[in-house]
């Protein structure tokens, strides 16, 4: 890290740009100064031009653009009603827990999940949960970037009203130097009235900001809204504003043909989580279907207690397969595909690929190195057999990732998180899912 126009030389390394000729370089190099990509291009012509006051050899690595999580809920709660239905693991797990929560706890899960992203992999990432102040500061003292939505009903008193939303909004949209922005959030239809959809839907619009919530993530969810309202979930939606290209609609399980369209029509973005959704039993969502219309999809891993895991690697490999399965085809869905969703397009998808997503001049330095030095990411091929996006989607892990730059700081570095202790992160989520688990048995 070190003084502001310090000049940052990433060397020798397999640079995947993610631009959109997906272009690469076998032994490139990357400049970083400020925030912001300076150049990029080939080891020996970099090092002609540029000193470098911090050289990061990235042999046998590859260095990319960090990946963009489109859809998490920090928690602390990992590893409880793993094996429940989605609407009976809400009933008996989520909700009460939320009715106690406080405010030191979200900060305490915001520190595990944010601290276990960066480790591996994700710079920025789509957080939906109460008292996000508190997250705020936890990203902020990380140093990773952050889009902040919060749970809002008007139905349930234990999550934020939308005052809530616009105080955070007030305190923390573009704080912490511009890393963490607010959208506005919304829980669900089934505890939004809609009254709060249109407030919620002019608000955004005012301030040019984005806004979040879930839809057709399961069979129950449409029937419910059938029940509820006398349509499917995302057609209420649309009846009250919320599509368009500054929503993300999380999961899009269940999606009719009129409902794809909407979407289409609309340019509203999706968040596919397809490991949560295997795990909960929702169903599989028509991904392929979805990216031949155009629509832009990006990827998300859900909570600590939908997945169990905010590893956006092991993300990639089920979406990938389990968009082939879904049309019983290998060309269904391809590794770059897959690797663009959890990059550019996931990028776009937050309304951010203007700044972050892709390795190219101008954009922010939002970089991780991957070490390919392992046994199952071997062997590395160049040429026809070029593997490296393959080994990327559907061998590498979280736990490959060595370096991370965010905003163009060092913030780990030899798989050693900077700014926290990471032990003392562990223990205090320990501390805190124990007395939060106690306060809900009692």
């Amino acid at each position: 890290m070190g003084k502001i126009s310090e000049i940052i030389v990433i060397k020798n390394g397999i640079i995947v740009t993610m631009d959109k000729e997906l272009n690469w370089f076998r032994d490139g190099a990357v400049v970083v100064q400020n925030n912001k990509i300076l150049d990029v291009d080939k080891t020996r012509k970099i090092l002609k031009k540029y000193k470098g006051d911090i050289i990061i050899d990235a042999k046998n690595k590859a260095v990319m653009p960090g990946l963009i999580n489109t859809h998490m809920h920090s928690g602390l709660l990992r590893g409880t009603g793993d094996d429940l239905p989605l609407y009976e693991w809400l009933s008996k797990y989520v909700h009460p827990a939320h009715k106690v929560l406080k405010p030191a706890e979200v900060y305490a899960a915001s520190m595990l999940s944010y601290s276990e992203a960066i480790k591996c992999g994700t710079t920025c990432v789509l957080d939906m949960h109460r008292f996000m102040d508190r997250s705020a500061d936890a990203a902020g003292k990380l140093g990773i970037r952050a889009v902040l939505a919060p749970y809002v009903s008007d139905q349930l008193d234990y999550l934020e009203n939308f005052e809530d939303n616009k105080r955070l909004m007030r305190e923390k949209h573009r704080s912490f130097e511009d890393r963490i922005h607010v959208w506005c959030g919304l829980h669900s239809f089934r505890d939004c009235s809609p009254e709060l959809l249109i407030e919620a839907r002019e608000y955004a619009r005012k301030y040019k900001v984005g806004l979040h919530t879930h839809s057709n993530e399961s069979i129950d969810d449409v029937e419910l809204a059938k029940k509820m309202y006398g349509k499917r979930p995302l057609e209420h939606l649309f009846d009250y504003g919320i599509v368009g290209p500054n929503v993300v609609l999380a999961h899009c399980v269940w999606l009719s043909n009129t409902e794809i369209e909407i979407i289409r029509k609309t340019n509203t973005r999706v968040a596919h989580c397809p490991v949560a959704n295997m795990k909960l039993a929702d169903g599989i969502a028509a991904i392929p279907k979805l990216l031949k219309k155009q629509i832009k999809v990006g990827l998300g891993s859900d909570g600590t207690v939908e997945s169990n895991s905010f590893d956006l690697f092991q993300v990639m490999k089920f979406a990938t397969l389990l968009g082939r399965v879904h049309e019983l085809g290998t060309n269904a869905m391809s590794a770059d595909v897959t690797l663009k969703m959890a990059t550019v397009n996931g990028a776009e998808v937050l309304g951010l690929n203007n700044e972050v997503g892709s390795i190219e001049v101008g954009k922010k330095a939002d970089i991780i190195l991957v070490n390919l030095r392992r046994l199952h990411l071997t062997p590395i091929l160049y040429g026809d057999y070029f593997n490296v996006i393959s080994h990327l989607v559907y061998a590498t892990k979280g736990s490959d990732v060595d370096t991370v730059i965010v905003d163009g700081k060092i913030v780990m570095e030899n798989r050693i998180i900077k700014r926290v202790d990471e032990n003392k992160v562990i223990e205090k989520a320990q501390e805190n899912a124990i007395e939060l688990l106690r306060r809900i048995s009692t």
